[in-house]
């Protein structure tokens, strides 16, 4: 059997060193003895151990509560261990929603007792949030709290043989200010009870009357989702297995003192109504992203009859009128891009006191690139009183290379360099819930995210940051571009492809409204706008635009900062980076089907609804151009004969209007106008694969049953 692994919070040497003699005498790995709730949080966001036991009273900044806190939310369960049991340091810890809490001084099997509880109703409670399982709040409840009325006192059943000991229990409850709804003493009275009061917590003994012992009556109650506190004279081995079975909410040895009897109680109760609220949270989020799962399909299957009747239409009149008209919308709109882009953007205008920032880079499996990524991130030249003004994240996201190794040896040359680990089941679900994770972690009041593959200029931050300082500016973008951009065709047409995108597109968006789009590499966004909309959603495939619509929705402007540059790796084979662009595709089409009703209903300038939605109807529109031309090219080879009979002016401008931004995007990066032309007629080429993408991205989002974070494998290429 594997050992749990525990981190020991406590600022006592001598204590330290007797819960760590204790702790290895039970068997338990003990990774580490800090003193400070900021080693814990460093060491736990890192490290990942199963279990942190913490002392509530810390040295420092930062108490045992508010470090338990942030260590929660990493998904660690968090014991709190303590001189102090009054109501005020109660209520202190239960914020933190902890799974035990022990009273100091305490001995060998009341620590094993409460660290195995721990661990086993952790486990189930993550096997429940991954199921998906929740039941809702009472109807009473709801309605209470709708008036406001003040909560009653918590209601608890006991469940004790001994009729002595039950007397006993229900007076030191009473004066506690609990309300005892009943006592009874077998199994089955048990079941009865709870079906008519359904109580706020159980205290029940092991050994009952009646054929049912007390982990037979908690296996029963279990869908009740009534939180249950055994109490037993028995703590042998074999107990223990059994009572672990059901995932107690805490397990007390008689006899037990008072106060030992209201800190159980109150950390079950809070602990309780919080795993209900992350369940009622987890209910509602699945079941919108079931809905929007249907949507999404309803949208395709639409957009698919559309086209499928408009090419019926065209095959069986030979006319395709319908399209050169349908062109020219997008060729219209390119051009008027293209001549925007000729005006200079807003200048920034510099911080009198530059931002901390937080750089997050989330890592699966980037043994090749990741060393190269963290070095060129922390050598930037972004200084605060002679300090560095920055730190860098890296969210080592259960990778199985050695990605980890390669950190660990990092961490020891680069000062600023701090590590999260997620380890199964909490990683490989989504980069959106890796980013999540980094943000709980990070000091910055501005969040940079780069891809593990990116390298920068050591003024990259100095360029960029100034962009944000501004009413309104949520988020500012790079320019991206690719350090392998000559390895061959398909490399060199990436490059192009983000010339367009930075040069001309995200350049004209800037200057027409800062109504810019933040990329997976190089974007720049607050904290309090990243919290405002809830964080990043796991759930999408292209987190970044799900995000930049989200923000432009609140009234946020994105800008475009084409100074500062981010270089990244080219996709050097076809079959990945169509993997790749169907991947991009699938969440274009994701954010239109499911974010085109609140942008029409959004509260923002006309003009910031258009360029949105043309911005997510472009993949449509580029499967038409491309058909556009293909159709021509029929035409012209005498293959297949079309009628055309839009006026000619209208046919020569949506087939003209492709190339001024490639070549336009190209010149802007310094090259010569004929490298532009000639790259325009590659360019033209490359973008044929837009039209079977189109079919592969519609069948993907058919078919797909759920959203994984299907990442870009990167090979360290620099050729």
């Amino acid at each position: 059997m594997v050992k749990a692994s525990i981190l020991v919070v406590e600022d006592e040497a001598i204590t330290a060193l007797d819960i760590n003699e204790k702790l290895v005498k039970l068997g338990y790995e003990v990774v580490n003895l800090v003193a400070t709730g900021t080693e814990a949080i460093k060491f736990s966001a890192e490290y990942r151990p199963d279990l942190v036991l913490m002392d509530i009273s810390l040295k420092g900044k930062m108490d045992g509560t508010e470090a338990a806190q942030k260590i929660s939310s990493l998904s660690i369960p968090v014991v709190f261990i303590s001189a102090y049991s009054d109501d005020k340091t109660l209520k202190k810890a239960k914020k933190s929603a902890p799974y035990g809490y022990l009273v100091k001084p305490f001995d060998i099997k009341s620590l094993q007792l409460t660290i195995e509880t721990a661990l086993k109703k952790h486990q189930a409670d993550i096997q429940e949030m991954y199921d998906g399982i929740t039941r809702s709040e009472e109807e009473a409840l709801k309605i209470r709290d709708k008036q406001n009325l003040p909560a009653p006192p918590p209601r608890i059943l006991i469940v004790e043989d001994e009729f002595i000991t039950a007397m006993d229990l229900e007076d030191k409850l009473q004066d506690m200010g609990y309300q005892v709804v009943d006592m009874v003493a077998s199994g089955d009275k048990a079941l009865e009870k709870i079906k008519l009061h359904q109580p706020d917590l159980i205290l029940m003994d092991l050994m009952l009357q009646g054929d049912m012992d007390g982990v037979q009556v908690a296996h029963k109650i279990a869908p009740e989702d009534i939180p249950v506190i055994f109490l037993t004279a028995y703590a042998d081995e074999k107990t223990m297995e059994k009572i672990l079975e059901t995932s107690p909410y805490g397990y007390l040895i008689k006899p037990f003192k008072s106060d030992e009897l209201h800190s159980a109680i109150e950390v079950a109760l809070e602990k309780s109504k919080t795993d209900k609220k992350k369940k009622e949270k987890m209910e509602e989020t699945i079941h919108t992203k079931e809905d929007e799962l249907k949507m999404e399909k309803t949208g395709v299957f639409f957009v698919t009859a559309v086209i499928c009747s408009l090419a019926i239409y065209g095959m069986v009149s030979r006319s395709m009128t319908w399209l050169m008209y349908l062109l020219f919308i997008p060729a219209c709109y390119n051009m008027f891009l293209v001549f925007l882009s000729f005006k200079k953007p807003a200048p920034a205008v510099p911080f009198s006191q530059p931002p901390r920032v937080s750089i997050i880079i989330p890592a699966h499996n980037e043994e090749m690139t990741i060393e190269k990524c963290v070095r060129s991130l922390s050598l930037m030249n972004y200084y605060h009183k002679g300090e560095k003004n920055f730190e860098v994240l890296v969210i080592n996201d259960g990778s199985t290379d050695k990605t980890g190794e390669i950190l660990d040896n990092l961490k020891k040359e680069v000062d600023c360099l701090r590590i999260i680990t997620r380890k199964p089941p909490r990683s490989g679900n989504g980069k959106g819930y890796v980013l999540n994770d980094g943000i709980r972690m990070a000091e910055g009041d501005v969040i940079a995210v780069f891809d593990a593959d990116a390298r920068v200029g050591s003024d990259f931050l100095s360029k960029i940051i100034p962009y944000l300082n501004e009413e309104k500016v949520a988020g500012v973008q790079a320019r991206v571009r690719m350090y392998n951009a000559d390895r061959n065709l398909l490399t060199r047409m990436q490059e192009v492809e983000f010339s367009i995108f930075g040069n001309i597109i995200l350049r004209s968006r800037d200057i027409m409204g800062k109504n810019g789009f933040l990329g997976g590499n190089g974007q720049i966004t607050t904290r309090k706008a990243i919290e405002e909309i809830g964080g990043w959603d796991g759930f999408a495939v292209t987190e970044d635009l799900n995000m930049s619509i989200k923000l432009m929705i609140k009234g946020y402007k994105i800008r475009y900062c084409g100074k500062a540059h981010v270089f990244q790796e080219a996709v050097p084979y076809w079959k990945p980076f169509f993997r790749q662009r169907v991947r991009w595709a699938t969440g274009n089409l994701e954010t239109l089907f499911i974010y085109l009703a609140p942008i029409i209903d959004a509260k923002i300038p006309l003009y910031k609804k258009i360029d949105s939605i043309q911005y997510l109807f472009f993949l449509l529109f580029i499967a038409f151009v491309m058909l556009g031309y293909v159709v021509a090219i029929l035409n012209l080879g005498g293959v297949l004969t079309f009628f055309m009979e839009a006026p000619v002016a209208i046919g020569l401008l949506s087939m003209a209007a492709f190339f001024p931004g490639v070549i336009l995007g190209v010149y802007r990066d310094n090259e010569s106008f004929l490298t532009g032309l000639i790259r325009a007629v590659e360019y033209w080429a490359y973008c044929l694969y837009l039209i079977p993408l189109f079919f592969a991205a519609f069948l993907h989002m058919v078919t797909r049953k759920d959203r994984k974070w299907a990442k870009t494998h990167h090979g360290g290429d620099e050729s």
